[in-house]
């Protein structure tokens, strides 16, 4: 079965951060199939690239050239369909609103069908949209099945808070052209059906890369080696996510233990707002590679999310499969995906509850069973729903 996957993170980002986000899982997972993989990149413009240190990160054989269209043969049967636009000034002006224009441009549109003509599968292939904004591209592409991965509700993110209305519009669109929606959270199966009037609409949960966080470490990371243990570990973006006030309250009543922060700022005034004690260290992003050392040097892991249904936005978090993978002892609010992991995971209510659960670093929850929560098994049950 062939499949073209639109991710919703650019190729580029995902080859310089590791392969760490669930369109990029789901990527890895179908390449490693004997059918033919095609990765239809997000527009950009060699400004972009400059500016955010993303050249010469796509080395594979070019094939189709059309402008800034290009066809490349990643790897065996994967390719990729990459769009540099020499328009700056519209992306400068329009931001967000330029990629949804882009996607649906007739240039990049006829470009992709040129690239699966040539591939042979033009008449022959699933499409799975990962992208909020390119539900123009879903509407303009012939698959044999269409197929929306509606990951988190992006209507709830503050980052995109000036974007709402376009991206509702986009979520209806969806509803029209795909023939079912997949997502990652129960509470966004009752909301989807709800606003969007989608009624064939599958949950497929996070999972995890068990090949990496499986087994011991394979060293201890030098900045993490000088931290004065118990280490209590978050490794994941700092966003509008976190629990700051659950965090500093914790942090102030447990001196003795050291939190360690590992990840991508994406809101900085929630990671000003916690507060730096001297048992409080950000160690900075992590490349995919090594960043699985730094979980299993965790003695805990936490996911210190909030648990107002206002700041929640369907998410399923990939972090606690991770820890899970590693047998380590996990520490987390009720929220964004733990709550269907209870018997696996300890769940807090306070700063009194999170103080008193770390301790101890013993972890006598039940262990998960790692290839029902393979991406190789969520990856199949994607088949099997188009196979349906």
């Amino acid at each position: 079965m062939n499949i073209v996957i639109v991710p919703f993170h650019d190729w580029r980002k995902i080859l310089l951060e590791g392969s760490r986000t669930r369109d990029a899982h789901f990527i890895e997972a179908f390449k490693s199939r004997e059918d033919i993989c095609v990765i239809i990149n997000r527009p950009t413009t060699l400004l972009e690239i400059q500016l955010k240190r993303k050249r010469g990160l796509i080395k594979g054989k070019l094939i189709l050239s059309n402008g800034g269209c290009k066809l490349y043969e990643y790897s065996k049967n994967t390719y990729l369909i990459d769009y540099v636009s020499v328009d700056v000034v519209g992306q400068a002006l329009k931001n967000y609103n330029w990629f949804i224009s882009e996607y649906g441009s007739d240039k990049y549109v006829n470009f992709i069908n040129q690239s699966l003509a040539h591939l042979g599968i033009k008449e022959n292939y699933s499409l799975l949209n990962q992208n909020i904004f390119a539900s123009r591209l879903s509407s303009k592409l012939k698959p044999k099945v269409s197929i929306f991965d509606a990951w988190d509700n992006f209507a709830k993110f503050s980052v995109y808070s000036k974007l709402k209305e376009e991206i509702i519009e986009n979520y209806m669109q969806f509803s029209k052209t795909c023939d079912f929606w997949i997502t990652n959270s129960v509470d966004n199966i009752s909301e989807f059906k709800t606003q969007y009037g989608v009624e064939n609409i599958h949950l497929i949960a996070n999972g995890v890369d068990v090949s990496r966080f499986v087994g011991a470490s394979k060293s201890i990371p030098d900045d993490l080696s000088q931290i004065k243990k118990p280490i209590v570990g978050f490794g994941g973006k700092i966003s509008h996510l976190l629990d700051v006030e659950l965090i500093n309250k914790t942090t102030e009543a447990s001196p003795d233990v050291s939190f360690v922060f590992v990840g991508q700022i994406l809101d900085k005034t929630i990671f000003n707002e916690i507060i730096k004690r001297e048992n409080v260290h950000y160690l900075g992003d992590k490349h995919y590679d090594v960043y699985p050392d730094y979980v299993k040097n965790f003695d805990i892991c936490t996911v210190p999310y909030v648990i107002d249904e206002k700041k929640k936005s369907g998410a399923n978090t990939i972090k606690v499969y991770e820890y899970l993978a590693t047998q380590k002892k996990v520490v987390g609010t009720l929220s964004n995906g733990l709550e269907n992991l209870l018997d696996h995971v300890y769940i807090i209510n306070n700063a009194s509850e999170f103080s008193d659960a770390l301790k101890s670093c013993e972890n006598h929850k039940n262990k998960i069973d790692l290839k029902t929560h393979s991406w190789e098994t969520k990856t199949q049950q994607i088949i099997e729903l188009i196979l349906s």
